[in-house]
């Protein structure tokens, strides 16, 4: 599954939202390195996901966004992340579950996640929070079906799209 992070302009007239192609920051969770980091920061913002769209954020099809009296509490929320990433060694194995392939035992999906490039995700994130503020932009989180219209990928010719 795809999740992206972004900064948008709220347009009140507009149905859909485009997030600028320049500033966003792409999860693919099917890589289980990519899903790794994710899990770092995706407690982080749980309460926005059951905020704006009532389930999970490692549910299907969440869209939820940060507008300005949010992204002061976002700066704070990825300040104590910086703290916890501080407790962890240089690299370290996070496990997520695990998996069984056809045929095969039970495995643990345990990615090795490095300080570093964790470090480089939260900066990415504050850097994206702190433009939004000085922009008067809302930070957008979508994944599933809503990852698409907030990339501007148009969907195949006979699909119906709902809202």
């Amino acid at each position: 599954m795809h999740h992206i992070i972004g900064l948008y302009t709220s347009k009140k007239t507009e149905r859909l939202w485009l997030l600028d192609p320049h500033d966003q920051i792409i999860f693919r969770t099917d890589c289980f390195h990519s899903f790794g980091y994710f899990s770092l920061i995706a407690p982080a913002f749980e309460k926005y996901a059951q905020r704006d769209a009532g389930i999970s954020i490692t549910s299907i099809n969440v869209k939820f966004c940060l507008r300005s009296d949010d992204l002061n509490e976002a700066l704070e929320v990825l300040s104590d992340l910086e703290i916890e990433l501080y407790q962890q060694p240089t690299s370290w194995w996070k496990y997520l579950g695990e998996i069984q392939y056809p045929r095969q035992p039970l495995r643990p999906i345990q990615p090795l996640l490095f300080r570093g490039r964790a470090f480089r995700l939260v900066h990415k994130l504050r850097a994206l929070v702190l433009k939004a503020q000085a922009q008067e932009k809302c930070l957008v989180y979508g994944n599933g079906v809503l990852y698409r219209s907030l990339r501007g990928i148009k969907m195949p010719p006979g699909v119906v799209v709902y809202s």
